[in-house]
């Protein structure tokens, strides 16, 4: 009895194994199912019975994988259609709603102004100037450059030449030298310059000195200082070799003097 009921479990197909479990064969999406091989020959019935356990295992995965692409379908399906319809949607709310654009207004062909021929208009009022209160000027405190005109502050000094005596080739002067200004004279130094080619051979009461037509008379050891108002006299001897004119202009210590 035990054989015959081994030999019972070794002839059990598949269908019969999904009759006597309750499971319901279905065929995969997308094909038909792969052929099953027919379970080979010369096993023992525990190994039957364990690849038929194998394959009833790959179906169900086959059936979970069918499953699982279905519902990635239906997925993307759904996607698409809801994108679709928000594309319909903006599509159609966008489109009717469009504001018009406001049309261009053509310009006006430029036109030169033709002159007028009505009156001119009035003239402008003329502008009276504004006083700025508070605002003074002030006297200037620039001195007057004085005018050309005015005499000549008058000179420190005077000088009286005199020719005592002349002879044929020579001659004797005397210069009389007044301190005129406010301040003592110590020591002084007179000067000119002869423009007939005289010559001085000899002086006294002064150093005598002469470069070219240039005199130059220096103070002696006793008449050093000039007091203010007083005079010094001084003379020479000369040697002329044709006229003897007198000069005309002297100066003391610098200053220019009076010629008398």
């Amino acid at each position: 009895m035990a054989r015959r009921a081994r030999r019972d479990d070794d002839g059990i197909s598949v269908d019969e194994l999904l009759k006597a479990t309750g499971a319901t064969a279905r065929p995969l999406t997308g094909g038909s199912p792969p052929p099953r091989s027919p379970v080979p020959d010369g096993l023992s019935p525990a190994e039957r019975v364990d690849r038929i356990e194998q394959r009833a295992r790959e179906a169900a995965a086959a059936q979970q994988r069918a499953g699982s692409r279905i519902r990635w379908v239906s997925a993307v399906c759904g996607l698409v259609a809801v994108l679709g319809g928000v594309v319909v949607i903006v599509v159609t709310t966008s489109s009717p709603g469009r504001e018009a654009s406001p049309a261009l207004v053509p310009l006006l062909p430029a036109t030169t102004p033709k002159p007028s021929t009505s009156a001119p208009p009035p003239p402008s009022p003329t502008p009276i100037p504004t006083v700025m209160a508070g605002r003074q000027t002030a006297p200037s405190t620039k001195a007057t450059p004085p005018s050309s005109s005015a005499a000549p502050p008058p000179a420190p000094c005077s000088v009286r030449f005199t020719v005592q005596n002349q002879w044929n080739d020579g001659f004797t002067a005397a210069v009389a030298i007044t301190n005129k200004g406010s301040k003592a004279l110590s020591p002084w130094t007179l000067s000119w310059t002869f423009t007939g080619g005289q010559q001085v051979t000899h002086g006294w009461d002064g150093d005598y000195g002469q470069r070219g037509g240039r005199v130059t008379v220096d103070a002696a050891e006793w008449n050093t200082t000039l007091a203010p108002g007083a005079t010094v006299t001084t003379g020479f001897n000369g040697a002329i070799r044709g006229g003897n004119p007198a000069p005309g202009a002297f100066t003391l210590n610098g200053a220019s003097c009076d010629a008398g």
